[in-house]
């Protein structure tokens, strides 16, 4: 069974990546120090909370895919930021606050993301290895990044490695004219 994913449009191909245009959406995000591989593991308690009644609502809330991590561009440290995906129907305005106050409730704008797909495990080689190739195919291509790489988690921890869905997504500057589609289909 796969979760609900925000809505996007698929604009052009590039060389093993796509550029997508994706809608507004909402997220639940929590910051947590720690390295990679324990970030989420160390954020996802706070967020499940959230959304199974540890909000001012006591209202259970679904979730969707996928679940975002990324280095905090704030920070020098090891922070990372963890997000939970809201449903598209529910406005920021209907989502209650969260009972924990390290939980925040944002949304994400409109934008222009590049997302390298690929299956496998979980582990920061498998995602740094993906996050270069991603982000040289972007530099071969002329396209300017603007925002940092995102390790994005389709499944749940309990699917088997192999059947796993992860994609490296990452904002990029959206420099042509708003009804023209970059030549990048190959």
């Amino acid at each position: 069974m796969s979760l609900p994913e925000p809505d996007f449009e698929v604009v052009a191909k590039g060389d093993g990546y796509e550029l997508r245009r994706y809608e507004p959406f909402n997220v639940a995000q929590t910051r947590v120090a720690g390295d990679f591989d324990g970030a989420t593991e160390n954020a996802f308690e706070r967020l499940v909370d959230y959304i199974q009644r540890g909000n001012r609502g006591n209202r259970n809330l679904p979730m969707m895919a996928p679940v975002n991590q990324f280095r905090a561009e704030d920070d020098a440290s090891s922070s990372w930021l963890v997000q939970f995906v809201m449903p598209t129907e529910y406005p920021l305005s209907y989502l209650p606050a969260p009972a924990d106050e390290r939980v925040l409730l944002q949304t994400m704008p409109e934008r222009l993301v590049a997302a390298l797909r690929y299956r496998g495990g979980w582990s920061e080689e498998r995602y740094r290895e993906h996050e270069a190739a991603l982000l040289q195919a972007l530099e071969d291509d002329g396209l300017r990044v603007i925002g940092a790489p995102v390790f994005a988690r389709y499944n749940a921890p309990f699917v088997p490695g192999f059947l796993r869905r992860n994609e490296v997504l990452v904002e990029v500057a959206d420099d042509s004219p708003s009804d023209e589609v970059p030549p990048l289909d190959r």
